[in-house]
């Protein structure tokens, strides 16, 4: 009995807050459709083939995610100065738990970032999935990719210790010699003709401000991309298609209950073969991966964490700086050019020929099918593009590290 008044008595104090939370809602609701948007988010037709695939691409963003969120609690105890930066991180190696914690994981959600990234653009190109008329968010992605890279090598300078300050050393110095304004360029990013505390405060801001203010507007544009034409456009989204009669493809259409249909490049390819309800099941499935991905960087940042050599020493002429793991086909590829040519060809000319034709590949691809098998005029390329990049990186393990 003094169970049941007590539970009637919590009913009664608590019945005004949910009704003044319900009241809210209504009103919040009224003037912005919250209900309608999330209905149109979570109650999506998708593929039922490939979903598993299709993860890798929610995986991306909350990878992006992690690093803004253990980001911004970086900032709290990090000081961008040439004189403290460094202090600032050993102290939180040496005393503050929480927040080595927090560094390994932002150093380890970057490279795992990285991976995920990667596996998402070899998905989508083998796929096909960058066909029309999904070419302009394919060249969305290559974008994205290589904005993160530019995340990932500023804030491998902002530690301010021995790797750190020869990266930076280094980077500025190669982009000297891009054509025209790379002296101009070189002494904007160095805050003068040496390197100097301005140096660190203009990479700092780059890496905080410039790169993200640049990097969430493209996300926002990728996923309504990605919300205009489907979560699809894989060949094995479409398999049996041609096979099937006139009167089938319009049955399927006709039955195909998506909120956002894709637009057809072809008719047969409107709607997949096979549908699903993007939630619960296509959510569920996002969600074991970006949990396991998060957990598994969780695990790297307790039990490795993120290094952190001694502080910055100009004087030390003797020190090797060792580029990231993955800049280190591109290091190799400097050391196999002639002298002459190391810079100018090895930085600009074939990285830039690589990235051009990469957004280029949904122009260059006329082929009418997506397997990969009726593709070998781009999936012959880019298989070598890929054992080549594999091949150097080896290559410069072997010579960096005598493995």
């Amino acid at each position: 009995m003094a169970d049941q008044q007590r539970s009637q008595l919590a009913a009664r104090l608590t019945r005004p807050f949910a009704g003044l939370m319900a009241t809210t809602y209504r009103w919040v609701d009224e003037r912005l459709g919250v209900t309608d948007l999330v209905h149109q988010l979570l109650y999506e037709a998708v593929p039922r083939r490939g979903a598993w695939a299709y993860s890798l691409g929610s995986a991306t963003l909350i990878l992006i995610v992690n690093q803004i969120v253990t980001g911004m609690f970086l900032l709290w105890t990090y000081v961008p100065s040439t004189t403290e930066a460094w202090e600032s991180l050993n102290f939180t190696e040496r005393h503050d738990e929480f927040g080595a914690i927090v560094r390994g994981m932002h150093l380890w959600g970057a490279y795992v970032l990285f991976v995920v990234i990667g596996l998402h653009m070899v998905r989508t190109f083998v796929s096909g999935s960058y066909k029309k008329p999904r070419e302009l968010n394919w060249i969305v992605g290559v974008v994205l990719f290589l904005m993160v890279l530019g995340l990932g090598i500023t804030g491998a300078m902002l530690p301010w210790d021995q790797a750190a300050y020869w990266t930076a050393t280094v980077v500025t110095h190669v982009i000297a010699y891009f054509p025209i304004f790379g002296t101009q360029l070189q002494e904007i990013l160095r805050g003068g003709t040496q390197m100097g505390p301005a140096t660190l405060t203009r990479f700092f801001a780059i890496h905080i401000w410039l790169l993200p203010a640049i990097l969430v507007p493209l996300i926002g544009l990728h996923l309504a991309l990605l919300r205009r034409h489907g979560e699809h456009g894989s060949w094995v989204n479409y398999e049996g298609v041609e096979e099937e009669t006139e009167a089938d493809r319009a049955h399927r259409m006709a039955h195909a209950e998506a909120p956002y249909p894709a637009l057809p490049s072809d008719p047969g390819y409107a709607v997949p073969v096979d549908l699903d309800e993007f939630f619960p099941s296509q959510v569920f499935k996002d969600s074991v991966v970006s949990f396991g991905l998060v957990l598994l960087i969780f695990v790297m940042a307790v039990v490795v964490g993120a290094p952190l050599e001694r502080a910055a020493n100009p004087a030390a002429l003797n020190y090797v700086p060792t580029p990231e793991w993955f800049f280190l086909p591109l290091d190799q590829m400097l050391v196999q050019f002639p002298q002459a040519w190391m810079i100018p060809v090895g930085v600009f000319i074939v990285p830039g020929i690589g990235t051009t034709l990469l957004i280029l590949v949904p122009f260059l691809d006329r082929t009418p099918g997506r397997e990969p098998w009726r593709r070998p005029e781009v999936m012959v390329p880019g298989l070598f593009v890929v054992l080549f990049l594999i091949f150097e990186a080896m290559l410069a393990v072997n010579r960096l590290f005598n493995l």
